[in-house]
């Protein structure tokens, strides 16, 4: 957690992300951008996305050693995430899915399974809690789908398979079987135009931007999935009955 500055002078707490801890380095830092964007536009309960810029004095101050030493061996540009404060706890599998939460987690669920991010386990769910309100992150490891072999889209059958191993998904189990107003889904993704999927890539930071292919395959994967979203949720709707 850090105290930062804005443009304005005005000063907001966020949590940084630098690329020296993430496995693809500041690829995976512009699929938190991204994902961010997309989860934004959808109107899921998101932590509002910043970018920090570091400088060597300040990273020069860091007391612990090894924390210092990663972040100088990082980008200088991290990921940001402002800061939510309040009584949330860390989703675990005791919490259940009321009716008044049901439609966010449903669509939080498809949000998960097109941009096949699997990293809301159980053992790492990704999600606080606060009462009946929400709050997801840590997107990086999604749309990582062209490094799969033999990848199977989300919009046709058996696409989503992997979705159905147990406690793959935390809202999985509390989703089964309900009833989930899809059609509001479709339009939240019939909604985003090719102009802004074009905006999410604006806002990743040139100095991430040194491998574009794997940010070319999450864009392109959003519009494929916005074109086919109704077999997007056929096939979602299949592995939740």
């Amino acid at each position: 957690m850090v105290l930062c500055e804005r443009q304005d002078g005005s000063e907001v707490e966020l949590v940084a992300k630098f690329s020296g801890a993430c496995e693809e380095k500041e690829v995976n830092l512009a699929r938190e951008v991204i994902a961010a964007c997309l989860a934004g536009d959808l109107g899921l309960p998101v932590a509002e996305p910043m970018i920090v810029a570091s400088s060597p004095q300040w990273i020069s101050s860091i007391p612990d050693p090894a924390v210092r030493a990663k972040v100088a061996a990082s980008c200088p540009v991290a990921f940001g995430s402002k800061l939510w404060t309040g009584q949330f706890s860390v989703w675990n599998s005791g919490t259940q899915i009321t009716e008044s939460m049901l439609q966010t987690a449903a669509a939080i669920f498809t949000f998960d399974a097109i941009i096949q991010n699997f990293d809301r386990r159980d053992e790492n769910p990704n999600c606080l809690i606060n009462g009946e309100r929400m709050l997801i992150f840590d997107h990086e490891q999604a749309f990582m789908h062209g490094l799969v072999l033999f990848w199977t889209p989300p919009w046709t059958l058996g696409g989503l398979q992997n979705f159905e191993v147990p406690a793959r998904h935390i809202f999985r189990p509390n989703l089964f079987g309900r009833a989930i107003d899809f059609p509001s889904i479709k339009t939240s993704w019939t909604n985003i135009s090719d102009q802004r999927v074009t905006e999410y890539l604006a806002a990743v930071p040139p100095e991430w931007r040194g491998n574009q292919g794997p940010l070319d395959a999450a864009l392109a994967l959003i519009r494929d999935a916005r074109d086919n979203i109704d077999g997007c949720l056929q096939e979602i709707s299949r592995v939740l009955t």
